[in-house]
């Protein structure tokens, strides 16, 4: 099975990049210990963007994502936050350095 990595960007609303960062937070630490999750990170950029790069060994994994009971709480608070949908897009990893595609 090929792995399968997730890149994204979210924009929060004015006044809450603080409040995003720690839910963002929380979020990594729920996915933590979700089976197929390999890399599960966030980023924050410039004023109220942040992105987002996960790796998933398979496509089980990616659609299985979300299912705890710690990231389904975490990312109830997420939402409320966001100025707009997130914008994320999948694909295949084809060549890396500091992960085995």
């Amino acid at each position: 099975m090929s792995k399968v990595s997730m890149m994204g960007s979210i924009t929060c609303q004015d006044g809450l990049a603080d409040e995003m960062e720690a839910v963002l937070t929380e979020m990594v630490e729920a996915a933590r210990d979700e089976p197929g999750v390999e890399i599960y990170s966030y980023h924050r950029g410039e004023g109220n963007s942040f992105s987002f790069f996960a790796l998933m060994s398979d496509m089980r994994s990616i659609q299985q994502h979300g299912q705890s009971e710690a990231m389904s709480a975490a990312m109830a608070k997420f939402g409320p936050l966001m100025a707009e949908p997130p914008q994320m897009a999948q694909a295949t990893p084809i060549a890396a350095i500091g992960f085995e595609i």
